[in-house]
């Protein structure tokens, strides 16, 4: 393959793996999460369901582009937070994104207003992966 048709393919690859990088699925039953998945955020798969205690949590891989999403689940099977995991690389591309789409409120955290719901979305930059949590918004 051609230097620049990897290169082409490389940025159509990233381009597309943000298209939903701060999907809130918040007061979804874990049912509706497992329909809207595969239509919703296109190369990911069902890993496991695991469950600790009374709460569980929703693993959801996409492989080609090393990224997680886990679902955290109340006892009822509704989600209550959602964490998604990028390769560091991204960090640029995920921030220009928050930045577009919601309320940045300082250096690592922006705000959304969904619904009348106000949700906190929190980018931490680790050494090896980046981790983007939404939750209710708490004052």
């Amino acid at each position: 393959m051609k230097p620049l048709a990897i290169i082409f393919l490389s940025v159509a690859v990233a381009f597309l793996s943000l298209s939903a990088s701060a999907q809130n699925y918040i007061g979804l039953h874990k049912d509706e999460i497992a329909k809207r998945m595969p239509q919703e955020n296109k190369g990911f798969y069902f890993e496991k369901e695991v469950n600790v205690d009374d709460r569980s949590f929703l693993k959801y891989v996409n492989t080609l582009d090393e990224q997680t999403i886990l679902f955290m689940i109340d006892t009822d099977g509704f989600c209550t937070a959602v964490s998604r995991m990028y390769n560091t690389w991204l960090y640029d591309q995920v921030v220009n994104e928050l930045n577009s789409k919601y309320q940045q409120v300082s250096t690592n955290k922006w705000l959304e207003v969904k619904e009348g719901k106000s949700y906190d979305l929190t980018l931490i930059k680790g050494k090896w992966f980046l981790t983007l949590t939404i939750r209710p918004h708490t004052k």
